[in-house]
């Protein structure tokens, strides 16, 4: 017999922290990175917009609220004046690994999320 008693008393903090950055490798400053959490049904919220540092580095952390299954972590278009203006698109790098933009954080974890950007 398995016991879920408890199970709702998981950590649901979430730590994402990363780097944005050109193709060349160079940091990009001034950059807004977006945390939202997901439900299937009632959609997305936003939970943390942050910042890039002069460096290009960036680092939040988050309480997902229960009920929500992702933490999506992603550069915004909207209200993101240096990289709507300069860039054209992004690629995207999970704890190292190049993704397709697909992947959420882990929720109750850590996850590195870095950005490469292109003109």
């Amino acid at each position: 017999m398995i016991s879920l008693q408890g199970c709702d008393k998981l950590s649901r903090t979430s730590t994402v922290y990363g780097r944005v950055t050109e193709i060349g490798g160079s940091g990009v400053d001034s950059i807004d990175v977006l945390f939202a959490a997901n439900k299937m049904i009632s959609g997305e919220i936003g939970l943390l917009r942050i910042t890039t540092d002069k460096d290009g580095n960036y680092s939040g952390t988050v309480d997902v609220p229960k009920g929500y299954g992702e933490l999506n972590v992603v550069i915004p278009t909207g209200g993101n004046p240096k990289f709507t203006k300069i860039y054209r698109g992004h690629e995207v790098f999970i704890n190292g690994k190049q993704t397709n933009d697909c992947c959420p954080a882990k929720i109750g974890g850590k996850t590195q999320y870095d950005f490469k950007l292109y003109k």
